[in-house]
């Protein structure tokens, strides 16, 4: 837990920054003037800093450290165990956006089910999902090291999904408007040697290959 970066993620990481430009990007034609936003997975509402104040958030997650923080930043805030029962809340939302959420649940499709049913008819889903099935993934699997290095770490990811498998869960109960990818390259002496080639490199490699070497996928949908 003491890891953890409660109401930090978005200042500390540039690539959160950059992954959260993209959010602000996709949903900014939706964020009109008192649009509803149900944020389910929430933790710390890091998102409010790319969202206009005139719009009215909600936030759902488990992590009751990290809804205090959102509290303080404007959100109305739910606490809820996502492996139980229904969702907290019954009213319609303009905006509904699960991002990094659903790769950590036992069953995803439940909360991708209840979010169809709190979506407004010409409401907007954005679903942002990792991609750990890249080059540098598999070569770490190759070697013994794991995808992610953490064995049995508890809050860690339950699915590996690959962009294909994404898209497939998603267009099971959603139509993919928009997708886009984004990239990080790792921190310390890898991100260093990595950083020698230009962004926009990066940026080509992941749009032409994101199966390889996105690290993650960002859909805007409908029903």
């Amino acid at each position: 837990m003491e890891n953890y970066q409660y109401g930090n993620m978005f200042e500390s990481d540039k690539y959160v920054r950059q992954r959260f430009a993209v959010y602000q990007s996709l949903l900014g034609p939706y964020l009109k003037k008192d649009v509803k936003i149900l944020d389910i997975g929430c933790y710390s509402a890091d998102i409010l800093t790319v969202l206009p104040k005139f719009v009215d958030y909600y936030g759902i997650d488990s992590d009751a450290q990290a809804l205090a923080i959102a509290e303080k930043r404007g959100a109305k805030t739910f606490n809820f165990n996502f492996e139980q029962g229904e969702l907290p809340i019954k009213e319609p939302f303009d905006i509904i956006i699960m991002a990094e959420l659903l790769e950590h649940l036992k069953d995803p499709e439940r909360i991708l089910i209840q979010a169809v049913r709190l979506l407004k008819e010409g409401g907007v889903v954005l679903i942002s999902l990792p991609n750990e099935c890249t080059l540098y993934h598999r070569i770490k699997v190759l070697f013994g090291k794991g995808i992610d290095g953490t064995g049995f770490a508890p809050h860690y990811h339950l699915h590996f999904p690959t962009i294909r498998q994404h898209e497939d869960f998603i267009t099971s109960h959603f139509k993919i408007m928009e997708k886009r990818y984004w990239f990080h390259l790792g921190g310390g002496k890898a991100e260093k040697f990595l950083s020698v080639l230009p962004e926009a490199f990066w940026r080509w490699l992941v749009n032409t290959r994101p199966s390889l070497f996105a690290r993650g996928g960002i859909y805007l949908c409908q029903k």
